[in-house]
């Protein structure tokens, strides 16, 4: 799954992305130069201290912003088991989403609103404090001033309608809303995020020849670029809804799979999932009759070889909460979204208890090159939304990385056996 779990609030899986160590000490070395030009009788030490509590109170805020999406997302019956923290609060593939449009445009609004609330009671705050008078209130006034212009700023930056700015998922939710279709509220959210991109990219190469501000003038350019490559995202993403829309997680999951005992050791059935020749990509695990995990390529890829012996698989697999379980008439492009959420690579398919197969990212693929003609004729739009829906639809890793030439003994429930892709439920 993306991110790394740091904590857990309210019942929910708190993440983050390793670039956040690098954000924080840049807001921290920011904060603490303007603490030094603002007073220069402060110390160096107490300079650096601000700093830190400026750096905090940034990654507090992007939390708080974060976290009441969660929070207004699971009162509106969303189920919600972990988020990660954005640097500006944006959309991020473990963002709660609601089926129904006016309930998404109440989460999408929640993070600008909190945070245009927050900043305002900060500066409230930091006058109040200016007030009591002496050099202490002065650089904590200060402090909370930046803090205030902080939130405000990730408050405005989440309005612009660009996806995946909260703006873009609010254009959205209200051409959804409007038309009773997602795909046009997709396809509206693109058009703005496009448009939006392109008019930023402009003004970051004015920046650059005009004021010839090169750094600025890059980095507002480069933002307008990666908003101009997130509305192509979601292009993609329409072609897929077109191709998948009518398809059920049944009419693609690979069935008669293999299984394997949480008890077992990995080098047991590791050379199945990392031969390039062999199909399998997921295998479920199973206690009885009981799902209770899943084991893909990437959690083995990520051990060493000694560790193959060593770890079982219970110690490595995915689980639940964190694992979810689909059923055969799910719509496949609400599981293909928990599946990309999840940063798997299969799903356990469960009907009435009982297994009865796994969505893979291939076999996933598979159905969209199936769709769009197969490869080498599907021409560029169907190679790229087969890659957004399955995450490509090799027949196996190209990791170039032998694994144990070890066989599943035969009660192990790791046979040979492979998938069968779009067998229907």
């Amino acid at each position: 799954m993306i991110g790394v779990p740091v904590a857990r609030l309210l019942g929910i899986e708190i993440r983050l992305q390793l670039g956040w160590v690098l954000v924080v000490a840049l807001v921290a070395a920011i904060a603490a130069v303007q603490v030094s030009v603002a007073d220069p009788a402060v110390s160096p030490v107490l300079q650096w201290v601000l700093g830190g509590v400026v750096a905090a109170g940034f990654f507090a805020s992007a939390l708080i912003h974060d976290l009441s999406h969660a929070i207004l997302a699971r009162r509106r019956g969303v189920e919600v088991g972990s988020i990660l923290i954005s640097f500006f609060g944006g959309t991020t593939p473990l963002d709660p989403a609601s089926p129904d449009p006016r309930d998404d445009l109440v989460i999408a609004v929640a993070g600008p609103v909190v945070s245009f609330a927050l900043g305002a009671a900060l500066a409230l705050a930091a006058v109040a404090v200016a007030a009591a008078g002496g050099q202490a209130a002065d650089v904590a006034a200060q402090v909370l001033v930046v803090l205030a212009v902080l939130n405000l700023i990730l408050g405005a930056v989440n309005v612009i309608p660009a996806y995946p700015l909260d703006g873009g998922r609010i254009v959205r939710a209200i051409a959804w809303r409007r038309t009773g279709r997602e795909k046009d509220g997709w396809r509206a959210a693109g058009a703005a995020g496009r448009i939006v991109g392109l008019v930023v990219l402009g003004i970051g190469l004015a920046v650059v020849v005009l004021a010839r501000d090169v750094t600025n003038g890059a980095m507002i350019a480069l933002s307008g670029w990666f908003l101009v490559l997130s509305a192509r995202a979601i292009r993609e993403r329409v072609k897929v809804d077109e191709l998948i829309g009518d398809l059920h997680v049944g009419d693609v999951m690979e069935v008669d799979t293999p299984t394997v005992h949480p008890g077992l050791t990995v080098d047991t059935f590791a050379g199945q999932l990392l031969d390039r020749d062999v199909p399998t990509t997921a295998i479920a695990v199973v206690r009885g009759d009981e799902v209770v995990g899943i084991l893909g390529v990437r959690q083995v890829q990520r051990l060493r070889p000694a560790e193959l012996a060593a770890k079982r698989v219970e110690d490595v697999m995915a689980r639940p909460p964190r694992l979810p379980v689909v059923q055969p008439s799910d719509g496949l492009v609400s599981a293909v979204q928990q599946l990309q959420r999840a940063g798997l690579d299969g799903l356990p398919v469960v009907e009435h208890g009982r297994l009865v197969g796994v969505l893979t990212r291939r076999s996933i693929g598979l159905a969209v090159q199936a769709r769009t003609g197969g490869p080498g004729g599907t021409g560029d739009a169907g190679s790229d939304a087969a890659e957004d829906a399955g995450g490509g639809a090799d027949s196996g890793p190209d990791n170039g990385t032998d694994g144990p030439d070890a066989e599943a003994g035969p009660d192990s429930g790791a046979g040979p056996s492979g998938p069968t892709p779009g067998a229907p439920a």
